[in-house]
């Protein structure tokens, strides 16, 4: 199918061959479909923007659009850790509980570890059940059939296949075919118009706050590319994504609170750390003079 435009309108009409369809997304394509999408979501969530930042706006989002061919998955999912999943044995009042409290409209659903995600539920679909609880609730009967996706698809690719298929979540696997992740398509569109919040989602803390002129304090899933554009730093991003995982493997270990470690002039320090899981990082900058820097 090729997307194209005529009078304002997308339409999809079939190619003449196979040796005649686009090898690669085209990112024409991705515009339209782009065009289309970004003003139903923000329709939908009733998000408006002034008249005097528009302009910004709309170069911000055509670069935005542009960058999705050289994003993958693995940079915007929501990681393994964070998943809201639950187990295909459980029980009614436990899900509509869990419903509530994390206010998603669509849940993976495992059978006995969250590698074996068998489904996806709608939320929707509980309704029945809500209003008369004399219904026999079978949770395996209301899943729709997960959509897994590799971590290095491109975001342009995947959001076409969001297009085509109708869907709005997939599971992202890892090399081996463990389950590394989820995505969204609202995850694809945040990379275009920023954050999009809703009355489900609470007061989050920045993933970036700055203490001083050399000093940030930051979320550990934060990327290094994202890092490293907003602070003037050079942090290698070749080995790991996030200030999370270079920090891991620069101390080898799993790390107490307050403990710190360092890359060349760039120290870390430990805010918060849950179990395995660290949450908040101090990153500080020493500035060095008459020698190549890291900042």
């Amino acid at each position: 199918m090729l997307y194209h435009c005529k009078g304002g309108k997308i339409i999809l009409s079939p190619m003449a061959s196979d040796e005649q369809k686009p090898k690669k997304v085209q990112t024409n394509d991705v515009i339209l479909l782009l065009r289309q999408k970004i003003l139903k979501f923000i329709h939908k969530k009733n998000v408006t923007i002034p008249d005097d930042k528009l302009a910004l706006q709309k170069q911000e989002m055509i670069q935005g659009i542009l960058s999705l061919s050289t994003k993958n998955v693995r940079e915007v999912m929501i990681p393994r850790v964070d998943i809201n999943a639950v187990e295909d044995s459980i029980l009614l009042k436990e899900l509509v509980k869990r419903v509530i409290d994390e206010g998603h409209s669509r849940i993976p659903v495992y059978s006995g570890t969250i590698d074996n995600i068998i489904g996806i539920l709608y939320v929707k679909d509980l309704m029945p059940f809500i209003i008369d609880r004399r219904m026999k609730f079978n949770i395996k009967k209301l899943l729709h059939k997960p959509y897994f996706v590799p971590e290095t698809m491109t975001l342009d690719e995947l959001l076409l296949q969001f297009q085509k298929q109708n869907l709005h979540l997939a599971i992202v696997v890892d090399e081996y075919g463990g389950v590394a992740g989820i995505v969204t398509l609202e995850d694809i569109l945040e990379e275009i118009v920023g954050e999009i919040r809703d009355e489900f989602d609470e007061d989050e803390i920045p993933e970036i706050q700055t203490i001083s002129k050399n000093s940030w304090e930051v979320d550990s899933r934060l990327s290094i590319s994202d890092f490293n554009e907003h602070t003037g730093c050079s942090l290698p991003d070749q080995e790991f994504d996030t200030i999370g995982g270079l920090v891991f493997d620069l101390f080898g270990k799993i790390p107490k609170k307050d403990e710190q470690v360092k890359y060349n002039n760039v120290s870390f320090k430990i805010k918060d750390i849950q179990g395995t899981r660290i949450g908040r990082i101090i990153v500080t900058v020493t500035p060095q003079k008459n020698s190549d820097t890291n900042n």
